[in-house]
Formats: structure tokens, sequence, C-alpha cells
């Protein structure tokens, strides 16, 4: 049976989408607490640590599409991306538990040993992330049974996001014992060990799903694969909601546990945030997914951006008023993020064949590397951003906040994050490749292949 009309039984699409539990153990506690952990544990200076997260997540995102440009042309008796899972997974491991080892001293070793562990854990990453997220575009060329598969991605990324918001502080106090740094350096082997089991159980639970064709689907012409991409107009929006909405967002979601800590008073109220925004986004899957099968991915896409900017302001709105209505600001914000990650994953498979239709090129990986690399890009440069911004308000690690900067970290997370939801609203405004138009185009692409 073709991957055209072949139905993935609901088993095989839990057990390919839970990868992303062991993604998010990864990414969900570096991108919520590793600026924390430099800051706060490390000792290192906020504009240091904005700078080093920066260039490592920027590093991340320029090697992506390299590993997109090798998987699109590996071939194995493997498949083609399952070598990726199988060997990459231990070495992510090690990468992920040496970015906890340096020693506690903010001097010059100590900044090199952060920047060098950062860096190795983000090419690891890159080798194991890419060829994973690919392998979607692969499995089926069904654009709802895309939208099934992005559902119980993000269902799985959220159960991850969920044990760690509400794990990491208090799991780190515990098994540290006292000692912080060693808290997070037990903490995070058993982050590693459970990635590294979970991306071997994807890997052969994707057996036989992941062949390479017969024919190479690339051109050796490296022109002919560019004039693909830049054509692709529904990538170019897709690229540009993703960067725009990835740098904006930072502004609020890293500094949550700041505001908790520093503003409210109160580092526990930041688990229970950050847990309370994991479950929601988690729990909001089905709808969102009933919502993409109902009125399309650009409805359900702007809708909850909408949402969001909303979820924003009432956060502003909410400060110096108790905690439950900023726990009900955070969650509409992470009910209406739930809506864009699903669109994002979903999406993105769908613009391969947009741009095998318009061109003749067919190419997975690397699209999925490009997108990657602007979203990883625009996360670095936010966190570097960020890290300089802390540092002009007059930020200080583990000093009570004054007013003047209470004021700015406030801002922070209001003005830019809204801004990006008002240009993420206009780009997704013409996205123009819906479920009928996509299944259009792959009849066209199976047509032109045959000969008819």
């Amino acid at each position: 049976m073709s991957q055209d009309s072949h139905v993935l039984p609901l088993g095989r699409k839990l057990a390919l989408g839970s990868g992303d539990l062991a993604s998010n153990l990864y990414w969900q506690s570096t991108t919520l607490f590793l600026l924390y952990f430099y800051t706060d544990v490390l000792r290192l200076p906020a504009a240091t640590a904005g700078a080093l997260y920066m260039v490592a997540l920027v590093w991340d995102g320029v090697i992506d599409p390299v590993v997109g440009w090798v998987a699109d042309r590996t071939r194995t008796r493997f498949g083609r991306y399952r070598p990726y899972l199988l060997f990459g997974a231990p070495c992510l491991a090690v990468s992920y538990v040496a970015m906890f080892l340096p020693p506690v001293e903010p001097a010059s070793s100590t900044v090199v040993l952060v920047a060098l562990t950062h860096l190795l854990f983000r090419t690891c990453f890159a080798i194991v992330g890419i060829p994973y997220s690919s392998m979607f575009a692969r499995v089926t060329r069904d654009s709802a049974q895309r939208a099934d598969l992005a559902a119980a991605r993000i269902a799985f990324a959220m159960i991850a996001g969920v044990a760690v918001s509400s794990a990491t502080l208090p799991m780190s106090g515990f098994l540290g014992g006292g000692d912080a740094r060693r808290g997070w350096q037990l903490l995070a082997i058993c982050y590693a060990c459970t990635a590294m089991l979970m991306t071997w159980f994807v890997a052969f639970a994707a057996k036989g799903l992941d062949r390479p064709e017969e024919r190479t689907g690339i051109p050796d012409a490296t022109g002919s694969v560019w004039q693909s991409i830049v054509s692709n107009r529904p990538l170019l929006l897709a690229l540009g909601v993703v960067v725009i909405s990835s740098f904006s967002a930072t502004f609020f979601s890293k500094n949550i546990i700041y505001y908790f800590k520093y503003i409210y008073g109160d580092s526990a109220s930041a688990t229970t945030a950050l847990t309370l925004g994991a479950a929601v986004t988690g729990l909001s899957v089905p709808f969102w997914t009933w919502v993409i099968r109902r009125h399309g991915k650009q409805y359900t896409w702007a809708s909850g951006t909408i949402l969001v900017a909303i979820g924003y302001f009432c956060w502003w709105l909410a400060d110096g008023h108790g905690l439950l209505l900023l726990l009900g600001s955070l969650g509409l914000v992470a009910f209406g993020t739930s809506a864009g990650y699903i669109c994002f994953w979903a999406v993105l498979p769908d613009t391969v064949e947009y741009g095998e239709w318009r061109t003749g090129v067919r190419t997975e990986a690397l699209i999925f590397g490009l997108v990657v690399l602007g979203q990883k890009s625009a996360l670095g440069i936010a966190a570097g951003a960020l890290g300089f911004a802390l540092q002009q308000i007059g930020y200080q690690a583990n000093v009570p906040m004054s007013e003047t900067t209470s004021h700015g970290l406030r801002l922070l997370m209001l003005i830019i994050p809204l801004t990006g939801c008002a240009i993420s609203l206009l780009l997704i405004a013409f996205y123009r490749l819906d479920f009928v138009t996509h299944a259009r185009l792959v009849r066209e692409i199976a047509q032109r292949e045959s000969g008819e």
C-alpha cells in the first residue's frame, strides 16, 4: 500500500509521536531552566549567560540544514533517518549531562567549559532531532493524518513539559541535599537516560517507514534544491511565523521563573505556573486537533495566536492581583500556544509537497533543517537579547529587585510578545495551503511521476 493511501494505526502514530517526549526532556529543561542554571547556580553574569546561550542555539540552527542535507542523502539498511536515532541517542545523552558539569566559579575557565559543553549538546541535538522530525514527511502524505501525528507529538511533548516543569526545581533541590550543582547534575542524568531509551523505542517503532525510495528524489544540482525552497511560498510564510513567534515568546517564557522568584516572591509558584502551562498545552491538543480537522490549519493557527496575545495582556493586568489571576492568564497563553505547536508541525510536512509540485524537487530533511535553523536562531538571539536586557534593567542574581527593575521585567514580558503576535497574525493571513489544495497537489505529483 502506498504512503499516499496508507492509514497508520493509532498505536503506530502514538509510538512515533512519543519521540517528542524524549526530545522535550532536553528541549524544555534547557529552554526553561538552563539560563537560570547559568545565572543563579553557576553565578555567571546575566549578559554572559545570555550570550553563551545565544551562540550555542544559533550554532544549533546553523548546523540543522547541514544535518538535513546529509540525512536527505543517507541510504542504509536501517533506513534513511533511523540510524541517527539509533546511534545519536547515547551521544546526545552524554552531551546533555556534560552541560551541568562545569564548576561554580565565575571565572574564564567556567565560561569556556559552559560554551564547549553547550555547543556539543546542540550539535548532538541537531543530529538526532532533524532526522526525527523529517521522518513525518515520509511516513504519510495525507495532510489530515499529519495533523494527527502532529497532535501525538505535541501531546507527548507536553507530558515531558509537565514532568520537567513540575519536577526540575524541587527534584534538583532534593537530589542535591544542599548542593545545588550536584542536584542539577543528578537530575540531568535521570533526564538523559530516560530520553535515550525513548529515542531507541521510536527507532524501533519507525522500522520500515523511512525506507529510501528507488529514485533519489533530490538531484545533484544544489541550485535546483535551493530554487525549490525559495519559491516555496507556504514554507517561507511558516518560517516567518516560527521566527517571529519564537523570538517574541522567549521574552515571556524565560522570564516566568524570574518573575515568581523576584517580583511575586515565591519560587515554588514558578513550578506551579510552569506545570500548569505545560498541562494546559497538552490537554488542549484534542480540541485543537478537532478544530484543524473542521476548520483547517490557517484558522486554527490564527485563533491560537489571538488567544496568546489576549493572555499576555491579561498577565500584565493581573500583576499584583493574586496568584489565581496570574495562573489564569498563563493558562490562556498555554491554550493558544498549543494550537501554534500543532499547526507548525502539521504545516511543515505539507510544504514539502508544495515544493515538489512547484519545481519537481523533493527535499524533506533540508526543509525541516532550514525551518529549525530559523526557529533556533530566533530563540538564541532572543536569549542573548534577554540576557543583555536583564542586565540593562539592573537584574542581579539572588538579590531583591528594585521597583525599576521589576517594572522593566514586566514590560519585557508584554511589549515584545504582543508585537510578535501581531506580526505572526499578518503572516498567517496569507497562508493558503488547505486540505483540498494539498490533496490536489499530491494527486498531480503522483500523475506526473506515473507519466499520465
